[in-house]
């Protein structure tokens, strides 16, 4: 466990130091560089940790004998060609998770910096979306960190960036075209013709990444009636600081066409909770409700900056942090999962 600790306790701490000041020091930008190249060795070079590990090491070893064009059909396109490309050049499984680790801690940051206080952004995500999803679904954790990476350029009113970071992320784990939705309300301007080609586009990215999967996923997750442990207290996780985003409203600054799709995504969040007792399936929503994490990673940094006084601010985010620790601290030491696939920590032997 203490590895888990160690790294996180570092953004834990920079959270709350950081929320001391208003501007964050000249050397916090250094300090968060040095982290995040840090966070991705971290991940990125871990060695049989995660309950996927060894499905993830399959699909390597059946990708190195094959063609590029058998590959790219054997999963998602963007997973595939990096599988693909990593055994040309010889890097084995740990070059795919290390790019994959790069893609979402760049996504991380690059969110992050978009916010008042991006340590406490970056230790967000360390219970759940690095400690858990990074280290086991790689796939999807990729797509989410093209999500960040897209939602930071939006934050800067650069729609285009935005769309093609989505569709990147789908390329990755197909179900995150589902962001790619979300779109729609940016277009406003001649919506009588832009709305049915956005609507065209994204029918044919559906059928040509998602739809041949259907039958895949609906035999994993609704014919099995597959579960997922804690998913309820996950979503609702995400579903409380969701609607504290919508009730603070206008009083938070953002970019507007940053603000429209951050509350869509808080509006989905909630939806997740509410729909979880009615779904054949609690994987699903679970896997579906990854996708707007973005929501709390901004909420807490943006909580925190509508305090005034240094005390204050350090004490919400002490708080925030508690809250934080507590919830790595029992998964990791009541989790039947981490004690099987979690621990101990392990790098790749040298």
């Amino acid at each position: 466990m203490f590895p888990y600790l160690a790294v996180s306790v570092v953004a834990y701490w920079g959270a709350t130091v950081s929320a001391l000041s208003r501007r964050p020091s000249v050397f916090g930008p250094l300090l968060l560089a040095l982290f995040a190249i840090y966070l991705c060795f971290f991940v990125g070079l871990r060695f049989e940790v995660g309950k996927d590990w060894l499905q993830y090491n399959y699909i390597y070893d059946s990708i190195s004998q094959m063609s590029f064009p058998q590959a790219i059909k054997f999963t998602d396109w963007g997973y595939a060609a990096l599988n693909w490309l990593s055994f040309q050049l010889g890097l084995g499984s740990s070059g795919v998770f290390f790019v994959c680790a790069m893609i979402l801690v760049v996504g991380i940051v690059m969110f992050a910096v978009q916010t008042p206080y991006p340590w406490m952004a970056v230790a967000v995500t360390m219970p759940h979306v690095v400690t858990v999803m990074a280290m086991d679904h790689v796939r999807q954790a990729t797509a989410l960190g093209f999500i960040l990476i897209g939602l930071s350029f939006l934050s800067k009113s650069k729609v285009e960036a935005f769309m093609i970071s989505v569709v990147a992320g789908a390329l990755f784990h197909r179900t995150g075209i589902i962001v790619f939705g979300f779109g729609l309300v940016l277009v406003s301007k001649n919506k009588w013709l832009l709305y049915p080609a956005f609507m065209a586009i994204a029918a044919v990215l559906f059928q040509y990444m998602l739809a041949d999967r259907l039958d895949v996923y609906a035999s994993r997750y609704l014919e099995g009636e597959a579960g997922s442990r804690g998913a309820l207290i996950r979503l609702v996780q995400n579903a409380a600081p969701a609607a504290a985003f919508l009730m603070l409203g206008n009083r938070i600054e953002l970019p507007d066409k940053f603000r429209k799709i951050m509350t869509i995504m808080a509006w989905a969040a909630i939806v997740t909770v509410l729909v979880m007792p009615v779904s054949p399936s609690t994987v699903v929503i679970d896997r579906i409700g990854k996708y707007f994490l973005p929501v709390q990673i901004l909420f807490f940094p943006m909580l925190i900056a509508r305090f005034h006084g240094a005390l204050i601010r350090a004490l919400i985010a002490g708080l925030v942090v508690f809250y934080l620790l507590a919830q790595q601290v029992y998964w990791l030491s009541n989790s039947q999962l981490a004690e099987e696939f979690w621990l101990p920590y392990q790098m790749v032997p040298i």
